[in-house]
């Protein structure tokens, strides 16, 4: 029933608005327990939706994986014409901008970010969930392994492998997650200069010099 209902034209803003409540409100129920220990009847009443009436637009609690995923990347997306533009065409430009924007949504929703992490890797090899969970990430990883190709094709960027590059800044852009639990007085905007600094090969002050001897 869920499924027919999502896929109803009619009511497609309706299930995105309510879609958009449960996952706000997944992720405040997730700041205060484990995904394990929440319910969906928490996170229905959470987001101001009886118990039962939750289940036209979720067919199950482990939905709830995927709507994060697909709603945490939405957001992320939605920022990407706006960090071209601002980048002047320097793919290097372009994607420092992304990787800021990438640590902001993931401070945004740190707790649900970290469920996600471990549990999506999970879901993941479950049939149902499989192609919906690739697509979400294909979504997400194409954003980053785009920039990185064209900034091959011009010269500024040095990779051998995109996708495997875009999975690295991807990982060192996910640590921000564990920020409050390994990083002692942990700054959102000093984390992304130290990974910036790391892709941009400032971390070694003298690597220009050592590379050149």
């Amino acid at each position: 029933m869920a499924e027919a209902l999502r896929t109803h034209p009619h009511d497609e803003n309706l299930i995105r608005g309510r879609r958009n409540q449960i996952f706000q409100a997944a992720c405040r129920v997730l700041g205060r327990k484990s995904f394990h220990e929440a319910s969906v009847k928490e996170i229905a009443l959470e987001a101001g939706l009886s118990a039962g009436s939750i289940y036209l637009y979720l067919d199950g609690k482990d939905e709830i994986i995927p709507l994060i995923a697909e709603s945490m990347v939405a957001e992320f997306i939605d920022r990407v014409p706006a960090i071209e533009a601002a980048s002047g065409g320097d793919p290097r430009v372009h994607l420092i901008g992304i990787m800021r924007a990438i640590i902001d949504v993931i401070d945004r929703y740190r707790e649900a970010f970290a469920v996600l992490n471990h549990e999506g890797r999970y879901l993941e090899r479950r049939p149902q969930y499989r192609v919906v969970m690739r697509r979400i990430r294909e979504d997400y990883m194409g954003k980053l392994s785009d920039v990185i190709e064209r900034g091959i094709v011009s010269g500024a960027i040095r990779s051998e492998n995109p996708r495997m590059a875009a999975h690295a800044i991807h990982m060192l852009c996910a640590g921000w997650a564990n920020g409050p639990a390994f990083m002692k007085n942990a700054d959102k905007d000093a984390y992304w200069r130290e990974i910036s600094r790391m892709v941009e090969g400032q971390f070694f002050p003298d690597a220009a010099r050592a590379g050149g001897a």
